[in-house]
């Protein structure tokens, strides 16, 4: 049972289950800086300490989740974030029926189509449909911070170069 801060034991904390408040825009619904803040929450009460690599990116996960949702899908309208069996889930609800598209960037041309792709390289990512009422996307990351743990398997890790002589 979370406290009066929402914190749940360290194991997790729950805002907004839906129809309470987290519309769009027009309804002061969450924003990605409040949904980062309740992930690093949650994971700076996590014992023993969570890796900051692992910390950095649940918080860059929420917050392109919630970016999401405002941006394309009318608001967020739950979001949850829960930490257990070695890893952390983060769950965002809105009220569109529409799936979430991988948009190609175009850094030239606009703004934008970094996230969903970023969010499905750093996180196991599930899409639940809520028929009429939208949808909650589940992304959960491990508390170790082996990165290549759901990393595209076509992904190549950049190498170190040694330095060349007289750099350091």
């Amino acid at each position: 049972m979370p406290d009066e801060d929402g914190h749940d034991g360290g194991h997790g904390i729950e805002g907004g289950n839906k129809g309470e408040g987290l519309g769009g825009r027009g309804g002061g619904g969450l924003r990605p800086g409040e949904a980062r803040a309740r992930v690093y929450d949650a994971l700076l009460a996590v014992r023993p300490p969570v890796d900051v690599l692992v910390l950095a990116d649940a918080v860059l996960v929420a917050s392109e989740l919630v970016s999401n949702a405002v941006r394309h899908a009318g608001g967020v309208t739950g979001f949850r974030v829960s930490v257990g069996d070695g890893e952390v889930e983060i769950s965002v609800s809105d009220g569109s029926d529409a799936m979430p598209v991988a948009r190609t960037p175009r850094p030239l041309v606009r703004e934008g189509g970094y996230g969903w792709g970023l969010v499905r390289r750093l996180a196991r990512v599930e899409v639940v449909e809520e028929p009429g009422s939208g949808k909650t996307v589940r992304a959960r990351l491990p508390l170790t911070s082996a990165h290549s743990t759901y990393e595209h398997p076509g992904f190549v890790p950049a190498q170190r170069k040694p330095p060349r002589s007289g750099e350091r």
